[in-house]
């Protein structure tokens, strides 16, 4: 299963909704979302023969992910960069996650989201402040990270690329 997960208005909706029509390169519209309560099943299509189904889990459930990762093989982790006040937050709720036996043998992304806004902190400030080398030397996860930015488009193929390459 893939599992997309990340703090409240880290933009995971708008991510798998601009996901979902990725392929319908007219369609520059940016859909409306509200904060998803409780869980949203989306179908990606990666191309035309392959489709895979992502789990996106709202972040107010933080408190009961746990119960979701069993059966997880593929967690996509959502941080809004533009948000600094929430990024320490962000971190706590990804060790804990990263921590949790039944993700032994999951692969993980995480996206650097709002990327294109004039607030967002910097990839330095970002590996700094989560002590993102120390969470790569000690996870036994292989760990990819990709800026995005589900508003502009900025990195999605980046993504659906990365879908790809660790699709079952």
């Amino acid at each position: 299963m893939y599992l997309l997960l990340g703090p409240t208005s880290s933009g995971k909706t708008l991510l798998s909704k601009k996901l979902k029509t990725y392929d319908d390169v007219e369609d520059e519209n940016i859909p409306s979302t509200l904060p998803t309560i409780g869980t949203n099943l989306v179908n990606i299509s990666l191309n035309k023969k392959q489709e895979i189904t992502v789990r996106e889990l709202g972040g107010s459930m933080s408190p009961i992910w746990p119960n979701y990762l069993k059966d997880c093989h593929f967690l996509i982790y959502v941080i809004d960069m533009s948000n600094r006040l929430q990024v320490s937050a962000a971190c706590m709720l990804f060790l804990s996650i990263l921590t949790n036996p039944s993700l032994k043998d999951c692969q993980v992304l995480v996206l650097l989201n709002k990327m294109d806004l004039t607030t967002t902190m910097s990839r330095h400030e970002f590996e700094s402040l989560f002590r993102w080398d120390d969470i790569l030397k000690h996870s036994p996860h292989q760990i990819s990270v990709k800026e995005v930015s589900a508003v502009s488009g900025l990195g999605l193929s980046e993504v659906i690329e990365w879908l790809l390459q660790h699709s079952r």
